[in-house]
């Protein structure tokens, strides 16, 4: 017999829901009640579904408990990376820092989720995981499914790029006629049209730097597209695989119920 889309989702959503210790137990008695049915193919996919480890069990509950709040973290993300665009240095630290306020509030209410004392090592793996969310189209589709199995890791996209800041104004010494017991530097004359060299080699590279930052950003916004396009092709092509297989499945009925009345 064929496996429904909605039949092993519906599995998938209520056993990654649970208790880290609670999921093999879980996993089991779905497939034990899917094979009663007679659904030995839900049963077979269901047993090999993966237990995640603490900290993606962590999250897959932070997820189906406080939905409004990791919507508001991933929606974040959204607003940081406009921010980059815009190159907006104070905006960036603002947002940062909400990120972090954020990040550290759901970390804590995921830790109250489960009973017992979380250790220091699976809570900076929710941290992480909730970062890369903020940071990665792809990972906060993941952490909002709901179904991860391991933790994640943010990508560099923000950490990696330093943050905006205005061009240095160095100071331009101007000629002090008439004085004594000054340096050469400051003797030094002013340049002629009266503006130093320096400001403007300050703003090429800034400039510079703009570019390459925007070369960045585009490259992995077209990535990121890239790997959407890529999972919904594979969804797609899975349930094409599905309808295929039931399909298949119906015609080998029929045609032995054929054989049946012909002999």
């Amino acid at each position: 017999m064929a496996v429904s889309d909605e039949g092993l989702e519906t599995v998938v959503n209520e056993v990654y829901g649970v208790e880290p210790d609670e999921f093999v137990a879980e996993r089991e008695r779905h497939a034990a009640r899917a094979r009663e049915r007679g659904e030995k193919d839900l049963a077979e996919k269901i047993r090999k579904l993966r237990k995640p480890t603490k900290a993606a069990a962590l999250v897959n509950r932070l997820t189906r408990h406080y939905a409004d709040e990791v919507e508001a973290l991933v929606e974040l993300g959204g607003r940081l990376r406009e921010a980059h665009r815009q190159l907006a240095g104070a905006r960036l630290r603002e947002l940062t820092h909400e990120r972090n306020e954020r990040v550290g509030a759901l970390v804590e209410r995921a830790c109250s989720l489960v009973e017992g004392h979380v250790g220091e090592s699976v809570r900076q793996e929710v941290a992480a995981t909730l970062r890369a969310a903020v940071a990665d189209e792809a990972a906060a589709e993941a952490v909002t499914g709901g179904w991860l199995v391991t933790a994640l890791s943010p990508p560099d996209v923000f950490e990696s790029m330093p943050l905006p800041a205005e061009a240095p104004r160095p100071s331009v010494r101007r000629e002090r006629s008439g004085r004594t017991g000054t340096s050469q530097a400051e003797d030094r004359p002013v340049p002629s049209g009266g503006e130093s060299e320096v400001p403007r080699r300050a703003d090429d590279r800034v400039e510079a730097e703009r570019r390459r930052r925007d070369a960045e950003v585009r490259a992995r916004r077209s990535r990121d597209e890239a790997r959407r396009e890529l999972r919904a092709a594979e969804r797609e092509e899975t349930r094409a695989r599905r309808r295929t297989e039931a399909a298949r499945a119906a015609l080998e009925a029929a045609e032995r119920e054929v054989r049946r009345y012909a002999r």
